[in-house]
């Protein structure tokens, strides 16, 4: 039975591996003969500068994330604090905002003439903060999981020997829960150094990433042999860094069952309640100050940034950037639930570990190298809408397939079974006991992709035309135009963008997703 089953499921997944092919490991293939081979370019003082920073901004937000979010997780996975799962669900809000509002955000709390009074625009600070925006809630969430599969009778027997709680938590709790943090810390690295919107917005030339290297290089230069050589670079450090954390998450542990917890008192509460006032700064303070933005003036509040958006002589008119918005996000849901949906089907099908494996791959290749290797693989579709299409899908189809597989491995084989003994036919059993199983999970992965998708940013910049122009596209635009109506006008459309990616995000999911 498990050799057809086997086959059945590596036929299933035969499209979404075709599909990886045609728009991931091919055009990979084509950039790296661009140039990837060539070591020359490291030679060069000024790419390995930007080598340099790209790594060590990374690092530094990785080393902030576990300097923030280790203790606060631990606190939270020991404690009980009012609102605690909202909290937690609450920080998917990072996750699914689109990359230009971060950067809007950030601008006007810590930008000149911010709402803070600080003006960090000129430093690397802004780009760090910015990662952390994403990052952090990725960071807390993991630890916190981490943490919670410590038994807690090993920190009781710890407390019992007369350790205090602070010791219990370093010499019992953060050894048991390494794993984990390393694996929270390895995807921080591995996010931020793939950060490209961000730098690009934040850091001009003298903190460009390699990236927005890649991305001078290509469109602006057309110097696409050292593009493909940094692309070949980039993709060394992305795949040691994935390979890491999946070795890492491979190691974690069941979770242990949910416990009474007791209240934090003194020093203990003083510290959760900083840690966590500090990460709602953090996390939630730009998406207050793009909003406030929108509708702050230099008198005073006015409603002139959007009465700008809707004029009739705005250029591009704004129907036209939700038209393409919606029309590019919606037919790239179809694709990425088509994709994602029958990767995920074929490796539980076949229960292939190398299938699981393969649904990773677009996650460790940025959108811009991604880019850069369909104009060259297809040049003569440069200009045709199936190609950007086929790029969205590609980056958000990962997210249906890692929500959908685990749920399909936990439906009870034996219900399917029964359905079977009691006269259903394969398709009847899989319509009436398993999809309804799983259809929560593909509606959660279904938002994500959808939500990151509105927002998309990176490969919309290389593969775009002129009347494809979207909401994330505008926005930047409006940012390379100087006065303030401009600035304005962007975190208007900022907010706009907010809100589609909430609302989408809460209607096909309801607010009950999870990121691990």
């Amino acid at each position: 039975m498990s050799g057809p089953r086997r086959a059945l499921g590596w036929l299933v997944a035969a499209p979404a591996l075709a599909f990886l092919l045609a728009f991931l490991a091919l055009p990979l293939v084509r950039v790296l003969r661009e140039g990837g081979v060539s070591v020359g370019v490291w030679a060069d003082p000024y790419f390995r500068e930007r080598l340099a920073f790209t790594l060590a901004q990374a690092l530094g937000t990785s080393a902030l994330a576990v300097t923030i979010g280790t203790p606060l997780a631990y606190l939270l996975s020991r404690y009980a604090v009012p609102g605690k799962a909202t909290f937690l669900r609450a920080l998917l809000l990072p996750f699914v905002t689109p990359t230009l509002v971060a950067a809007l955000g950030l601008l006007a709390l810590l930008g000149p003439h911010g709402l803070l009074g600080v003006d960090l625009s000129d430093t690397p600070g802004l780009i760090v903060l910015g990662n952390l925006f994403f990052n952090l809630p990725v960071m807390i969430r993991l630890a916190y999981a981490a943490f919670a599969r410590v038994p807690a009778n090993a920190l009781n027997a710890a407390r019992t020997l007369g350790a205090s709680g602070a010791r219990a938590a370093w010499t019992v709790a953060a050894p048991l829960a390494l794993p984990g943090i390393l694996a929270g810390a390895t995807l921080v690295f591995l996010y931020s150094a793939l950060s490209f919107g961000l730098p690009l917005v934040l850091g001009g030339e003298r903190y460009a990433t390699l990236e927005v290297e890649i991305y001078t290089l290509t469109a602006y230069e057309l110097r696409l042999s050292e593009a493909g050589a940094l692309v070949g670079g980039q993709l060394l450090i992305t795949l040691l860094a994935t390979g890491a954390y999946l070795w890492l998450a491979r190691t974690s542990g069941a979770v242990q069952a949910t416990r009474a917890l007791p209240r934090a008192r003194r020093g203990t509460a003083a510290l959760l309640y900083t840690l966590l006032a500090l990460v709602a700064f953090i996390c939630f303070a730009p998406l207050l100050a793009v909003t406030f933005g929108s509708v702050r003036g230099t008198d005073g509040l006015t409603g002139a940034f959007w009465a700008g958006l809707i004029a009739p002589d705005a250029d591009p008119p704004l129907t036209l950037l939700l038209g393409n918005t919606l029309r590019f996000a919606g037919l790239t849901l179809l694709g990425a639930l088509t994709v994602g949906g029958t990767h995920a089907l074929g490796a539980w099908l076949a229960r292939s570990r190398t299938l699981d494996l393969l649904s990773l791959l677009p996650l460790m290749v940025s959108p811009i190298s991604l880019a850069v290797g369909y104009l060259l693989l297809y040049p003569t579709l440069r200009a045709e809408l199936p190609l950007l299409i086929a790029a969205y899908t590609l980056l958000a189809a990962p997210l249906v397939t890692r929500s959908l597989l685990p749920a399909l491995r936990a439906v009870p084989p034996r219900l399917t079974e029964a359905a079977r003994t009691l006269g259903s036919s394969p398709l009847r059993a899989w319509g009436t006991v398993t999809l309804p199983l799983v259809l929560p999970a593909l509606r959660g992965g279904g938002a994500l992709a959808l939500a990151t998708v509105l927002g998309e940013f990176a490969a919309t910049l290389v593969l775009t035309r002129p009347e494809w122009a979207t909401l994330s596209t505008a926005m930047y635009e409006r940012l390379g135009r100087p006065g303030a109506q401009n600035l304005g006008e962007a975190c208007a459309l900022a907010t706009l963008l907010m809100l589609l990616a909430l609302a989408a995000f809460t209607a096909l999911d309801g607010g009950k997703g999870e990121i691990t």
